[in-house]
């Protein structure tokens, strides 16, 4: 019966052993293999949002560096067609362009004009009404200044006369001048 006992106790702590062993496994070894496995999915995950983020960020420090480049161009543009009327600037804009030219600007009167062109949600219209006093080569520089303006405007009608006196201190003078009515139409955003 030794044997017996031998065999059944070895049995036993053989099963003990193997129980104790499954057990261990089950309930501390499977569920750290398996936190494991979610902690290297996760760390994955973490370095493909860091990558992408690497990415945006180069991104993002090239669409700086463009923008630095153009920034110029976008301040052109805001001038070009600002976001309201700026009579004041249209002002300055045609007086220094008048100056500069030779021409005197001898009235002004500005309004807001309904735009009724089809693509009207795009653009308004502020109308410019000018009667100019120069020479002929002054008067036709001053419109060349005035398209080279980096504020878009339109001359849309121009009637010019020929004067040929001028009163000067009670006396006619004669001298030789031509006197234009001339409407411009400079545009703005809405």
């Amino acid at each position: 019966m030794k044997e017996a006992t031998k065999q059944s106790v070895s049995i036993l702590m053989i099963t003990l052993v193997a129980s104790v062993a499954i057990f261990v496994l089950n309930k501390f070894t499977l569920p750290a293999f398996s936190e494991y496995q979610k902690n290297r999915v996760l760390i994955q995950e973490k370095k493909e949002v860091l990558t992408e983020i690497e990415r945006f960020k180069k991104l993002a420090e090239e669409l700086q560096k463009k923008y630095n480049s153009v920034g110029g161009d976008f301040y052109k543009i805001a001038e070009a067609v600002p976001s309201s009327p700026q009579f004041s600037n249209l002002l300055a804009i045609l007086d220094s362009i008048g100056r500069e030219t030779g021409v005197t600007i001898t009235d002004v009167t500005f309004r807001d004009v309904q735009n009724k062109k089809t693509d009207s949600d795009l653009y308004s219209l502020a109308e410019v009404s000018l009667n100019l006093r120069g020479n002929y080569e002054d008067i036709t520089h001053f419109f060349e200044e005035t398209q080279e303006e980096i504020r878009l405007m339109d001359v849309v009608s121009l009637s010019m006369k020929k004067g040929n006196a001028e009163i000067v201190r009670n006396k006619k003078v004669a001298t030789e001048f031509i006197e234009a009515s001339v409407v411009i139409q400079a545009y703005y955003q809405k």
